[in-house]
């Protein structure tokens, strides 16, 4: 009972006077909002969830925003992939940057029109919001003032009775400008209890990194790209859609640097056989095969063989924190603190990737069947995994 007790930094108790106040003030700056020719957002958004059984997971985002007059584009980057979502002012749809096909999401005439991601805050009974304070925006170049307002979130169940998840308790608090109705920074914390897994609570920080506006943007923003397809659902970016493109072609360069500050490029590893392993601290078979890679990188780095460690949307501390108990031998990137090209973005965990010694895409692989398939592919390559 102790862990279900979040110790939110928000008071719960709201005043029946404040809450009229709060929630027609938050409806006058949505309207601020609405009524801009146009404005152009970057946000980063982190997000670290904890439960009583296991190490905490952390991610980061970054979400780039285009709106003008009920219309709106949202570009949401990390290191599973470039996700993109339009509202055109009538239909909704997603799509991946650089796919070929899109989702229309359903919805209803009396439904209300959607909000990007940064402005849906969790979804807050705004009717029971509060005004927690007034201060500078902290913009540079503006003189702007801001208002905090803190609301409840509205409760919710998700799921069937056999996997079903339930919020519990739930606070978010936005700052936004007075002037111009936009979102400065939010944090949202809920305690949600899993039927399977028990209770756990997160805690999410969006904070704006640059903003514009009063241009109109480009209209065609807010278009569905030609060529595209309509799918019920997006096809899953799976080793076998990697290997199906990619295999016997030149590898797409990837360009990062390690943790130690170290830049890694493909073409500098040309002439060795090359794997990416693609890992996250809170992925059960990359720790069983992690003393695996190991032993590989000790026998053949630097010669026949080159590794490189991609971990995957997850903060420095994090990982650091992860080395220090489970240390590695060969460099680790994030995803976090790089762009990685599409044909590394991968979702399932872990995926190998083999480069061969003379640059092309050899293979790609996940690993949640253990290490077996692939030391197959490296025998192939020539090296003994034994």
């Amino acid at each position: 009972m102790r862990f279900l007790t979040l110790l939110l930094i928000f008071l719960p108790y709201l005043s029946a006077a404040s809450e009229s106040t709060a929630g027609r003030l938050w409806a006058d700056l949505a309207a601020k909002r609405e009524a801009l020719p146009g404005f152009h957002q970057e946000f980063e958004v982190s997000r670290t969830s904890k439960s009583a059984q296991g190490d905490p997971r952390s991610s980061k985002r970054r979400v780039v925003l285009d709106a003008s007059k009920g219309q709106w584009r949202e570009t949401s980057i990390s290191g599973s992939g470039d996700e993109i979502t339009i509202f055109d002012g009538r239909d909704l749809v997603s799509m991946e940057e650089g796919g070929d096909e899109y989702v229309k999401t359903k919805r209803k005439a009396k439904d209300d029109d959607p909000l990007p991601s940064p402005y849906r805050l969790n979804d807050p009974d705004w009717k029971k919001a509060t005004e927690v304070s007034r201060q500078s925006c902290g913009l540079s170049g503006a003189t702007h003032q801001c208002v905090l307002l803190e609301a409840p979130l509205k409760p919710w169940t998700h799921g069937d009775p056999g996997n079903s998840s339930k919020l519990l308790q739930g606070t978010v608090r936005a700052l936004v400008d007075l002037e111009t109705g936009l979102l400065i920074s939010s944090r949202t914390l809920q305690v949600i209890e899993n039927s399977r897994n028990g209770a756990y609570q997160t805690d999410t920080s969006c904070g704006l990194k640059r903003m514009s506006y009063g241009a109109a943007p480009d209209a065609a923003l807010f278009t569905l790209p030609k060529d595209l397809r309509e799918v019920k659902e997006l096809s899953r970016w799976s080793p076998e859609k990697i290997k199906k493109q990619l295999a016997g072609k030149p590898a797409p360069e990837l360009a990062v640097v390690d943790l130690q500050g170290n830049p890694l490029t493909l073409t500098d590893f040309k002439g060795k056989t090359v794997l990416l392993d693609f890992w996250t601290t809170w992925c059960g078979p990359c720790r069983a095969d992690g003393p695996a890679i190991e032993k590989l990188y000790k026998k053949y780095g630097g010669k026949e063989l080159m590794i490189v460690g991609i971990s995957v949307s997850e903060e420095r501390g994090v990982v650091e924190k992860f080395l220090k108990e489970h240390p590695h031998s060969y460099p680790i990137a994030l995803t976090t603190e790089n762009d990685i090209p599409r044909a590394y973005q991968v979702s399932a965990f872990p995926t190998y990737m083999i480069i061969a010694q003379d640059g092309t895409f050899s293979a790609a692989v996940e690993g949640d069947q253990g290490f077996g398939e692939l030391r197959k592919l490296l025998k192939k390559a020539g090296l003994d995994t034994d």
